[in-house]
């Protein structure tokens, strides 16, 4: 361990332990692989330096990551009942997905038996959704990305009032969706930095990996292949793999597509920290003023996940803590939120916004 200036130099090197603000508030934790919108939130608060893990200690501090994921979701899901149904499903999506490969995929009745018993779960209490985006670190991103991503497309094609059996349809899709990234090269998938453009060009090829894997697997739907090529194209055009507009994108796909958006923009990345509902939902609705995704789908979605956090804890931009009290009609991410004794309307507050749920 090494103490280092704060300074830009420090993107993608491992913080050996937790920040703290002059206020004593977490700002990023032991094992955070930093990146630049990390710094920026360093130097913001006047962190003059922060403790590096030496290259020798990396292995340590990845499994000491490991087990905090684990414990973050024992602690935040227990008195729920769902941490062990969580786990199981992480566990086991984890195994399962380690198991493909160009020659061998489990047929699709595996994947979902590990993941119907959690969607059942959330279908009946979806305030489950709460405590899964506070969990904090990298570790075990991809599995937990493609069991967020089939909870909401559940969720959504819930919302839109879809039939039972295109419900837990889409459950699947979303759940599948990434499937051809086991397919992409680590040293791409993980890497804790932006991507060339020939990087980039190799990771668009997850979409096309994962539909030939799906079209293979046993049990297998045509909505489930189609959500796994389709799932970054745009309505304007500017998607992939095929660049498709409009209605040229079916709608299950375009329901994955939003989900998919959301979750990775509420999660800790290993070359990015997660934001907050508010803002993934925010960063939604200017993708859809400017043409990217459905606004039939991002409308009902968003005023939904707004008022799940009605009560909850949350920390501004300015990185005082409040707790979210009303919600707005006319602006959903714009909350009414309480900071000790006083009220702040944040459609008044322009400057400030929610960066991160707390509790």
């Amino acid at each position: 361990m090494a103490e280092a200036a704060t300074s830009f130099s420090l993107i993608g090197k491992t913080l050996a332990r937790d920040v703290f603000n002059a206020h004593g508030l977490l700002l990023l934790t032991a094992g955070s692989v930093l990146s630049r919108p990390d710094i920026n939130l360093l130097l913001s608060h006047k962190i003059a330096a922060v403790d590096i893990t030496a290259s020798s200690e990396m292995h340590f501090t990845s499994l000491q990551q490991s087990e905090n994921v684990d414990t973050q979701i024992e602690s935040l899901l227990a008195k729920r009942g769902a941490a062990e149904t969580y786990t199981n499903a992480m566990a086991l999506t984890k195994e399962l997905f380690a198991k493909v490969t160009e020659v061998y995929i489990p047929p699709l009745r595996q994947f979902t038996d590990a993941f119907f018993p959690l969607l059942n779960q959330v279908m009946k209490e979806t305030g489950l959704l709460t405590p899964i985006y506070l969990l904090e670190g990298s570790e075990k991103y991809t599995y937990r990305h493609s069991i967020n991503v089939g909870i909401l497309s559940a969720l959504i094609a819930k919302l839109m009032d879809r039939t039972p059996e295109e419900i837990i349809l889409l459950g699947q899709a979303g759940l599948m969706h990434d499937v051809g990234k086991m397919l992409i090269p680590q040293n791409i998938l993980m890497k804790p930095d932006r991507l060339t453009p020939e990087e980039f060009d190799i990771m668009k090829q997850h979409t096309v990996l994962g539909a030939k894997i799906l079209s293979s697997m046993e049990g297998t739907n045509e909505v489930i292949v189609q959500s796994a090529l389709l799932h970054h194209e745009r309505r304007n055009g500017t998607g992939y793999p095929q660049g498709r507009k409009g209605a040229e994108i079916p709608i299950e796909s375009q329901i994955v597509g939003v989900a998919d958006v959301f979750d990775a923009i509420c999660s800790d990345r290993v070359y990015k920290t997660r934001t907050s509902p508010y803002e993934a939902a925010q960063l939604l609705w200017q993708q859809t003023l400017d043409g990217l995704l459905n606004p039939e789908i991002v409308t009902r979605f968003i005023n939904y996940i707004a008022t799940l956090y009605v009560g909850c804890q949350a920390m501004l931009t300015d990185g005082t803590q409040v707790e979210v009290v009303l919600i707005h009609v006319d602006e959903p991410m714009r909350p009414l939120v309480r900071r000790g004794e006083e009220y702040l309307d944040l459609r008044k507050h322009r400057s400030l916004s929610i960066e991160k749920m707390i509790s």
